[in-house]
C-alpha cells in the first residue's frame, strides 16, 4: 500500500504557526484548501463548487524558512503526503488526516485584469533603440546622418 500524494494549489486559511517540539525540532502547522472550480458562464467568473480542508505540516529548515514566508490568504504549490496523526487525550485514542509538506511554493499574486487595447490603438512607448530623431544640435545634420 503506497501513502497518497498530493500536488495541488491551496490557499491559506489560517496564519502558519511556528512551534518546538520538547527535542527542539521545528514544526510549523496551517490549514490548508483545495478548491474545485468551473466556470460560471451567467457570472461571468470562476466560481468554487467544492473545498477539501486539510492541517498541514513541515518541519525542521522548511518549517522555519516557511513561517519568514508565508501568511494568511496567500495561495500556494505543495507537494506534501497525507499521512494519520495519532494521539490519545483522556484515555481515548484519536486521529486525523494531516498532509506533511515536502514541497511548498508561494505563489505570485494576480494582478488584475484591465482591458487591453489593440496594439495599434496603444500609445507608443519611448524605445531606446529606436532611429534617432533628426538633429540640429550640430552634432548631425537636419536629416539625422553624421556629418563627417
Amino acid at each position: 500500500m503506497s501513502i497518497p500524494t498530493i500536488t495541488e494549489i491551496a490557499g491559506i486559511i489560517n496564519a502558519p504557526e511556528l512551534r518546538y517540539t520538547q527535542s527542539g525540532k521545528a514544526v510549523l502547522s496551517m490549514r490548508l484548501a483545495f478548491n474545485d472550480s468551473k466556470y460560471d458562464d451567467q457570472q461571468r467568473k470562476w466560481v468554487t463548487t467544492k473545498s477539501f480542508y486539510v492541517d498541514a505540516q513541515a518541519w525542521e529548515q522548511t518549517a522555519e524558512r516557511l513561517a519568514e514566508t508565508l501568511a494568511q490568504g496567500e495561495q500556494v504549490y505543495v507537494v506534501g503526503r497525507l499521512e494519520t496523526q495519532q494521539w490519545e487525550k483522556d484515555g481515548e485514542k484519536k486521529s486525523k488526516p494531516v498532509l506533511n509538506l515536502q514541497t511548498v511554493r508561494k505563489l505570485a499574486k494576480a494582478e488584475p485584469q484591465q482591458a487591453q487595447q489593440p496594439r495599434s490603438q496603444q500609445a507608443p512607448q519611448d524605445d531606446p533603440w529606436a532611429t534617432p530623431a533628426a538633429s540640429t544640435s550640430g552634432w548631425g545634420n537636419s536629416t539625422g546622418d553624421p556629418a563627417f
